[in-house]
């Protein structure tokens, strides 16, 4: 996928503390960033979903015939 650049504003003070912490490498430090809070929010909603309901017998009896 190609890249794309975007301009974004941010606090100077979390430009520094960002530029610090990455060793100068902003973009990745950010892109890392922000994979991270979409893993987040995708862990997020599959827990929040809750656990899935119990498969219907046949298909454990299925499961159990296919382990033996």
């Amino acid at each position: 996928m190609a890249d794309v650049e975007v301009t974004l504003s941010l606090p100077g003070e979390l430009v520094t503390a960002v530029g610090e912490a990455s060793g100068g490498e902003i973009t990745a430090y950010v892109v890392k960033a922000l994979r991270s809070a979409l893993l987040m929010d995708a862990m997020r909603e599959v827990a929040d979903a809750g656990h899935p309901p119990p498969p219907p017998d046949d298909v454990l009896h299925a499961a159990e015939t296919d382990l033996r």
